[in-house]
């Protein structure tokens, strides 16, 4: 029998939605309603038919509930800091369509999206986003609160550094590692190591911009 989770879902976007309906799909999990952090006027209100929480009111649901967060930008720590310091434990989703290796590692507050297939020896770090249809490499790092985008590819034996943003059908080639904060372009090809805090785009990926803090 699945476990049973009630879960609450950081954020009120169109991005909370899609994990929303993710969660439909997974047996044992129960969407319970919405978290917000920035807009107090929406607290009170109904998405997807469900509530919409204040942040700072978590304490009393956070034994009977665990969360995940659902936005998208490398920026979520702020947000998940807040949640666990009201005791909300984290859970990790993974939808029935994907594919995770036996071998591999996925950590807690994790998303592993439709049709994502995670190869043998990867390990994905906490709060991470596996968008729909990514793949991850044998043996490949997915740092904390990275975001892949849906169709992403990600070679073998990779590092892809702490909160890094990699864009929609970008392709990252074996034994390759991108830095820390970084962001990957869009349908970007990566042949060589990326440095933290710089963006990388086009066919060979270039770095068009440097000094920069994710997405």
């Amino acid at each position: 029998m699945a476990e049973r989770r009630t879960l609450l879902i950081l954020g009120t976007r169109t991005f909370a939605v899609e994990v929303a309906d993710l969660a439909d799909d997974i047996p044992g999990v129960t969407v319970a309603g919405f978290v917000e952090n920035l807009e107090p006027d929406r607290v009170g209100t109904t998405l997807e038919d469900l509530p919409v929480h204040w942040v700072h009111d978590l304490a009393p649901l956070a034994a009977t509930h665990v969360g995940i967060c659902a936005l998208s930008t490398t920026h979520r720590r702020r947000f998940v800091a807040e949640a666990t310091s009201h005791g909300l434990p984290f859970t990790t989703l993974i939808h029935p369509t994907a594919r995770v290796s036996r071998r591999a590692h996925v950590a807690d507050g994790a998303i592993v999206s439709a049709g994502a297939i995670i190869g043998a020896h990867a390990r994905i770090g906490r709060h991470a986003i596996v968008n729909r249809g990514a793949l991850v490499g044998h043996h490949t790092t997915i740092g904390d609160y990275v975001t892949l985008g849906p169709g992403a590819n990600i070679g073998g034996c990779c590092t892809i550094g702490e909160a890094t943003y990699v864009g929609i059908g970008a392709i990252v080639l074996d034994q390759l590692t991108v830095g820390r904060h970084s962001i990957v372009g869009a349908a970007a090809l990566v042949t060589r190591d990326v440095a933290d805090h710089v963006q990388v785009m086009g066919v060979p990926a270039r770095v068009t911009r440097e000094g920069i803090d994710g997405r």
